[in-house]
């Protein structure tokens, strides 16, 4: 039996972003988000993440003036991608991604 730890519900979405993974040097990689939600994200890569792996993540939304970065925590990963869990929204940004989501 699956069990579904999820605090938020997920949306179906096609958002351009950037993911930065730190090392000895920062790589910035594009890619985009497929599911969004107050909590965290799925993010499309044909690269896997190992699980616990922090990246930022920085994506656009109508409802925000400036483009959302926020510190991430790689919490599953296949082949198609990885699901985050974001840790370090500001609160402007999670009112904002509220009213994005509650229009969809």
């Amino acid at each position: 039996m699956s069990v579904n730890r999820r605090t938020a519900t997920r949306h179906d979405v096609a958002i351009a972003a950037t993911i930065q993974l730190s090392g000895s040097s920062v790589e910035s990689l594009e890619s985009k988000i497929l599911n969004l939600s107050i909590g965290g994200a799925f993010v499309a890569l044909d690269r896997r993440l190992g699980i616990g792996t922090p990246v930022s993540l920085v994506f656009r939304i109508p409802t925000h003036d400036q483009a959302i970065e926020t510190a991430s925590v790689v919490r599953w990963s296949n082949q198609e991608g990885f699901g985050v869990q974001f840790d370090g929204l500001r609160a402007a940004e999670v009112w904002s991604l509220g009213r994005f989501l509650a229009a969809m």
